[in-house]
């Protein structure tokens, strides 16, 4: 019996599933919709909205990343992801190739695919620009090898790779556009798509992005009266040093029984398996030094997105 090969697939959130930043997002500024996805904002395009939400399609339950533009647009839009150097590792030299689903209503239905590398300068080098091949079925695909501007590989922990896929062959965005199935493998050939599980997903998506929810309690130690020091272990590890809200609303507890409610200012001590943050700004009714903890009233995402 012949079985056909499936490679791994080097990009994250391919199927759009992970959507931590919520179901739908407006785009003013170029920023990310689905986990790992951002989008060309509305403030490049023009036109009065730019939303991106996923849609499942009712005959074969694909999962579809779905862009819509409000007014007249003025220039090009895109759905891109930066890939980590680490995830690269051992394929410079090497053909690979992307694959993927695309439609819009409006347009031309013909998508167009810009790659670029990076170096250990941080210099980028464009490896492909083109309309990618037609496979029929609005599946698209298209072939490159990885190289560096100057033949060097960057830091594992930054940006190795940039893979965009313009809608409309690079014109005017159209008022809407879908891709979907998106794949980036090793090699010449097109392989199948599948996704991988849920939760699989999220730990991936989760080392650049992670929210710790309303009501998420942090155990910690009064620096002062007004100040409490809460360890934070991210739910994987983080890929970087993140960034972190200036400020949040929460609840400190004290050991003295003592509570204390209010917004406050967050500074981040440390980072990736453990971290500290000193939440500020607390009622002077704190112990000094005694064991308390922190309990959110309002999400509070971590960014170590590249």
């Amino acid at each position: 019996m012949l079985v056909q090969p499936v490679n791994h697939n080097i990009l994250i959130n391919p199927s759009f599933t992970v959507k931590q930043r919520g179901d739908v997002v407006e785009h003013t500024e170029d920023s990310f919709g689905p986990d790992r996805w951002s989008v060309r904002g509305k403030s490049n395009v023009g036109g009065t909205k730019v939303e991106s939400s996923t849609r499942v399609d009712d005959v074969t339950g694909v999962n579809k990343l779905v862009v819509t533009h409000e007014g007249t647009t003025a220039s090009y839009t895109y759905a891109n992801q930066f890939i980590e150097a680490v995830n690269i590792r051992g394929l410079y030299g090497k053909e690979m190739t992307l694959s993927f689903g695309y439609s819009d209503t409006g347009g031309s239905g013909i998508p167009r695919v810009r790659v670029w590398s990076w170096d250990s300068s941080d210099d980028t080098k464009k490896i492909y620009e083109e309309v990618p091949t037609s496979l029929g079925n609005n599946r698209w695909t298209c072939t490159f090898t990885l190289s560096t501007k100057d033949g060097t590989v960057p830091d594992p922990s930054g940006i190795g790779m940039q893979v965009a896929i313009y809608a409309n062959e690079i014109n005017n965005a159209p008022s809407e556009w879908s891709v979907w199935e998106t794949k980036l493998e090793a090699g010449s050939v097109v392989t199948p798509f599948i996704a991988r599980q849920y939760g699989e997903e999220l730990s991936l998506c989760q080392r650049y992005y992670q929210v710790f929810g309303i009501d998420h309690v942090f155990a910690g130690r009064g620096g002062s009266t007004t100040t409490m020091a809460v360890s934070v272990v991210p739910f994987v590890e983080l890929r970087a040093t993140p960034t972190i809200p200036s400020s949040v609303s929460a609840r400190a507890y004290s050991v003295n029984g003592a509570t204390s409610n209010t917004t406050s200012t967050l500074t981040l001590s440390k980072y990736t398996s453990a971290a500290y943050i000193t939440f500020a700004g607390f009622n002077s009714v704190l112990t000094d030094n005694r064991v308390g903890s922190v309990q959110l009233a309002q999400a509070m995402p971590v960014d170590a997105e590249l």
